[in-house]
């Protein structure tokens, strides 16, 4: 019966089934695998198949004749198809894809058909040639009813311009004493540190390096997304520089002196040179920057108004710069009793900079950075204080007390003898809780404000309504409205200040890259913790309520 009811169209392009009742009421089921069967004996089996139609004119075929409804009719179960490509892209339309659908008894795709894909849905750029015929190859190996779906252009996001750079072309006088020489053995010699640096007139200092256009990007669909070109950052000229007559780009020395580099300069500085400071030499008082190639010796005062460059050691000696201060060598002060006060004062408006530094009291507006140790000292610095070399391996912090507003990091805190040693840091905490604490105080006046506006408007309420002032009502309402306005704002203010609070927190912290030892006081804020054991390498950082060790 089957083969009544199934045939082939007359192009051979597809197959028809006729819908008729059983001829005889107790005639077999007909099932899905008797057409399947069939499609393979008449090698039609890599047709679509049309599953649902099928499933639709078994039921009725099998159906009784009393449950027959309608005509014979033929419908088609499966036809042959060719392979068919489609293209889409990302929403961003950076992204091209094609798929291919492989074919069902059909022919396959050919290269112009991708092409055509292509075109149609108009992606015209950044099209991948090699993937297309590794896509068209591909394909001819696809059975019925699968698929291939492979990416085949790709946009490019535009590239902005880079802003002007500066390019120095001296060395900063500070980086000489964490950075001491190499031998022609390898090995690095600690006390040669190199020539102090100096310029002479004339000498070349920087270099701007202009800004670049930037690139323009692409949609696959060929929209071109325009770029922006780099910000232009002038050279700024600072005393001691001037632009050099063969090249505006370039910023040269009008005079011989110390280089000091700035963000969008280089500022040369006329500076008093000398071998050493002695009794013989006297105390220095100078208007600008000072070098002393040598020592200066114990009981001499140096003062600056610009820097002080040190080549030797300052020994039980004051130094005050309205600039740096730089100390090629190291600080050696006298040993002191507790209720004595330290001798050796370094001050510096800028950075201080030093090897090493012992019974010294120093303070600085920037950072303190020490490349060896510093043993019973006391700093005071605005910013951070740093005790290591540049390769983070050596750097010891012990005994005195020490405090760094912005934060501490050490290799080594404190020494295996438990010597007492104090660490302060984020000591503007108490500031900006008196702030956060002022902020809660104005709330709570204003909502104690805002409840007697709300008193005074319910006792209006209650009297008549003729003997209600209408400038009365107006003024409470006005004055309701101020109060809700006002307590807004403070809220905002102090939802900021807790946020801000949280990250500084975080920002401002005592980092241990080595070990901590037994006796280190760590402050940070009004929290504080007395290491009692030793510690490897870790961070400490306060919550507001307790410092807490972390590993780095």
């Amino acid at each position: 019966m089957l083969q009544q009811l199934l045939r082939l169209s007359n192009d051979g392009r597809r197959v028809y089934m006729t819908v008729v009742s059983k001829a005889e009421e107790d005639a077999p089921q007909i099932e899905k695998k008797h057409i399947v069967n069939w499609l393979q004996e008449n090698n039609v089996a890599s047709f679509f198949r049309f599953d649902e139609t099928i499933e639709t004119v078994l039921e009725k075929i099998n159906a009784s004749n009393d449950a027959w409804k309608g005509e014979p009719d033929d419908v088609v179960v499966a036809e042959r198809r060719d392979a068919t490509v489609s293209a889409r892209f990302d929403d961003q339309k950076m992204t091209a894809l094609l798929r291919v659908n492989g074919a069902c008894g059909g022919n396959p795709i050919k290269g112009n058909d991708l092409l055509g894909a292509l075109k149609k849905s108009q992606i015209v750029r950044g099209v991948k040639k090699q993937t297309l015929q590794k896509l068209l190859t591909a394909s001819a190996r696809l059975k019925p009813g699968e698929y291939l779906e492979v990416p085949i252009a790709s946009g490019k996001w535009p590239t902005p311009g880079e802003d002007s750079k500066i390019a120095y072309l001296v060395q900063d006088s500070k980086a000489r004493v964490l950075r001491p020489q190499e031998r022609e053995d390898g090995t690095v010699d600690m006390r040669d540190l190199g020539k102090m640096i100096t310029v002479l007139e004339g000498q070349p200092l920087a270099k701007r390096i202009p800004p670049t256009k930037g690139i323009e990007g692409f949609r696959v669909t060929g929209e071109v997304l325009p770029t922006s070109t780099g910000k232009d950052l002038p050279l700024k000229l600072y005393p001691g520089s001037k632009f050099s007559a063969n090249d505006e780009n370039v910023i040269v020395s009008e005079t011989a002196g110390m280089p000091i580099l700035h963000p969008d300069g280089v500022e040369v500085d006329n500076a008093l040179c000398m071998k050493s400071v002695t009794v013989a030499t006297g105390h220095i008082n100078f208007e600008g920057s000072v070098v002393i190639n040598g020592d200066v010796n114990a009981g001499m005062k140096v003062q600056a108004t610009g820097s002080i460059t040190v080549g030797g050691v300052v020994e039980s000696a004051s130094l005050e710069a309205g600039g740096d201060i730089i100390i090629h060598n190291g600080i050696l002060g006298r040993q002191v009793q507790s209720d004595q006060e330290i001798t050796t004062v370094i001050k510096a408006k800028g950075s201080v900079v030093a090897k090493f530094a012992q019974y010294a009291s120093i303070e600085a507006r920037k950072d303190i950075t020490i490349s060896q140790h510093a043993m019973h000292c006391k700093t005071y610095t605005h910013d951070h204080l740093i005790v290591s070399d540049q390769a983070k391996r050596t750097g010891t912090l012990t005994g005195g007390t020490h405090i760094a507003e912005r934060g501490v990091q050490v290799v080594t805190l404190g020494a295996a003898s438990g010597v007492h040693t104090h660490v302060y840091a984020f000591t503007g905490l108490s500031e900006l809780m008196e702030e956060t604490q002022s902020l809660s105080k104005e709330l709570d006046h204003e909502h104690e404000q805002l409840m007697k506006v709300k008193d005074a408007e319910l006792k209006l309420l209650q009297q008549p309504a003729n003997k209600r002032p209408d400038e009365l009502i107006e003024r409470l309402s006005w004055t309701k409205t101020h109060h809700f306005e006002r307590i807004a704002e403070i809220k905002s203010k102090m939802e900021s200040s807790a946020s801000e609070l949280s990250a500084l927190y975080r920002r401002y912290s005592i980092d241990v890259l080595k070990n901590c030892y037994p006796g280190a006081h760590v402050h940070i804020g009004d929290t504080a913790l007395n290491i009692s054991n030793e510690y490897g390498a870790g961070r400490f950082v306060t919550n507001g309520k307790e410092v807490i060790a972390e590993p780095l």
